[in-house]
């Protein structure tokens, strides 16, 4: 009664800006009395315990609306339940079953696993470039800030708690944020057009974009983006329709969690905005919003502080990240995948535009485009942003689920007209007061149409099956990498360590790894290696040692010279070698 009383006093308003207020001093004070290096230290702990409280947040708020979901369990206790059922079973088994498991964007992967590992066993985020395990406890010596966000590690996080540190629940978290974006698509459309035929066509059309399935059996963070901005804006689509404060909890508790799964997924805030202000501009002067927006903001505040923590990181690029020079390049590429028929559907894209231009749902098309529209747009700007440059097609996976969304509104125009061919369908009373066999032919008549419509969306995917299958040429020589250190790691003692260039890798099999260079700038902590593991310490020539990259390949050599190297295991791929090496010192008898 009394927080009520408080949120009613004409001056809660001044309360509340006194809370953004104090927000902003917060993140001013970190910023002008500590650095980025000290920021990213204070953040290797308060990311973790932001996004744990976070969570349970969220949980709580999905507590609360548990007469929603009864209420919807009931209304789907029918034939349509059945059918979404059978979706979503099509769906898990397409990306588990269909596509093949395996890591696509390397050592990424390994990185975000590894991290998760951090997190859950450490409770720190960050990757490990030395770390062991003495007797089943693990020890991450050095614990590097990593310039990605860390709520994708974070998932992986919670399954690494339950069940272990294994990499193989990366992918499976993964098959069902796939199996959760169908779901999802299916009802933001079926919110948006009350109606079941275009929400099931989303759905299918979500299910059938090949490169969703092919990253969503990987451990990559792009199919976790993809969901949980799906879930942002299908809590503000529940909201705007119903307006029930506890759908606003909802809201302001997924927005914080969503944006930190990739650095454009920021972006959904800004369409969360665009919808307020489309559908219900009104809404900016009730106090609920602004006093939910205070709980998003403060989750959000350590993300604040990761960007100024990561920026002026090279990402990779020698020169400019975003520049205008990129745009002409990543328009043709980026805007002809949607159209050439060759890694998307077209048929995909025809009745997106339908759904665009056709649909009766004018206001909601069009947010749904601009759901799409940055979530592509922003990589046209970006050096790697080309869809067709090596992995990164993986960003398109944050478009797929609006147009599905539009694909679904597009096919249920084109079926709805189609039902109406000959004139309107009688509606059930109608018909029982007429005939009953004219029902029987209304109801035939609907099966028949949805059954044709998936029936050209299942036959569209077709020739993308081989696609959705190989593995491809794609990062071959990391692959084998992957592969054969797998199998050098059975060879080794339990008690041994690793120098490796990818320790993070290594720590996932539960293996001590240190980085390579630590045998060059470090040799004193190698001699205690050499010590505490009784000679059994280890060189692993990777992919980098076999790279033309000129520091890598020294580094090598520096180990090779340094070092006394004797042969356990060697394996090739092409011109690649890779080998486990027992090390020794020179300077020993």
């Amino acid at each position: 009664m009394r927080l009520k009383k408080i949120y009613k006093n004409r001056l809660y308003p001044v309360l509340l800006a006194f809370g953004y207020l104090c927000l902003l001093g917060v993140d001013v004070y970190l910023l002008d009395y500590f650095d980025k290096g000290q920021i990213a230290e204070i953040l290797k702990t308060w990311v973790p315990w932001g996004l744990k409280i976070n969570f349970f947040l969220l949980l709580t708020a999905v507590l609360l609306c548990l007469r929603d979901l009864k209420r919807l369990a009931e209304e789907f206790l029918n034939r349509k339940g059945i059918l979404l059922i059978v979706l979503l079973c099509v769906a898990f088994c397409m990306v588990t079953f269909l596509t093949h498991r395996t890591h696509r964007i390397y050592y990424d992967e390994d990185i975000y696993a590894n991290v998760g590992q951090n997190m859950a066993l450490a409770g720190q985020t960050g990757y490990c470039n030395y770390g062991t395990f003495e007797y089943g406890e693990y020890y991450p010596h050095w614990l590097s800030y990593n310039k990605e966000p860390s709520g994708w590690p974070f998932l992986i996080s919670l399954f690494f708690q339950l069940f272990g540190v294994d990499e193989v629940y990366a992918f499976f978290l993964n098959n069902l944020l796939f199996s959760l974006g169908v779901l999802v698509a299916f009802f933001i459309t079926r919110h948006v057009t009350d109606r079941f035929l275009p929400a099931f066509l989303a759905g299918v059309a979500y299910m059938l974009v090949p490169h969703n399935l092919i990253w969503s059996n990987t451990a990559a963070a792009e199919p976790s983006a993809a969901a949980l901005s799906g879930l942002c804006v299908l809590s503000v689509v529940v909201y705007l329709k119903h307006r029930r404060t506890r759908h606003l909890f909802v809201m302001a508790a997924i927005i914080p969690l969503a944006c930190q799964m990739r650095p454009e997924s920021m972006m959904v805030m800004g369409w969360a905005f665009l919808a307020f202000l489309v559908i219900s501009p009104r809404a900016f002067v009730d106090r609920r919003l602004w006093t939910m927006g205070l709980v998003t903001t403060l989750f959000l505040l350590p993300h604040f502080l990761h960007f100024y923590a990561v920026s002026g990181h090279s990402w990779g690029a020698q020169g400019s990240k975003f520049s205008l020079e990129f745009l002409l390049h990543n328009l043709h590429t980026n805007g002809i995948y949607y159209l050439n028929d060759t890694f998307f559907p077209v048929l995909v894209t025809v009745f997106a535009l339908m759904g665009l231009f056709c649909a009766q749902n004018r206001k909601w098309q069009w947010l749904m485009f601009f759901w799409f529209l940055p979530f592509w747009g922003i990589f046209l700007f970006f050096y790697a942003g080309s869809y067709t440059y090596g992995a990164d097609v993986r960003f398109a996976l944050l478009s797929f689920m609006p147009i599905a969304i539009l694909a679904g509104m597009g096919s249920g125009w084109i079926g709805y007209k189609l039902m109406n061919v000959g004139g309107s369908p009688a509606t059930a009373e109608e018909t029982l007061s007429d005939n009953g066999k004219v029902l029987r032919w209304t109801v035939g008549k609907k099966a028949l149409v949805s059954g044709f419509l998936l029936l050209i969306l299942a036959f569209s995917f077709l020739k993308f099956i081989p696609l959705v299958r190989r593995v491809g040429q794609e990062a071959w020589g990391s692959r084998h990498d992957h592969q054969y250190a797998r199998m050098f790691v059975d060879m080794l003692p339990e008690r041994s360590i690793v120098l490796t260039q990818n320790p993070t890798m290594f720590l996932l099999w539960r293996q001590n790894a240190i980085q390579t260079y630590a045998g060059i700038n470090n040799p004193d902590l190698i001699k205690t290696l050499f010590e505490k593991y009784q000679g059994h310490v280890y060189f692993h020539h990777n992919y980098w040692c076999n790279t033309k990259n000129k520091r890598n390949i020294r580094l090598c050599q520096d180990i090779r010279e340094r070092y006394e190297l004797e042969k356990i295991a060697e394996e090739t791929e092409q011109d690649y070698r890779y080998g486990i090496f027992k090390m020794k010192s020179k300077d020993s008898p």
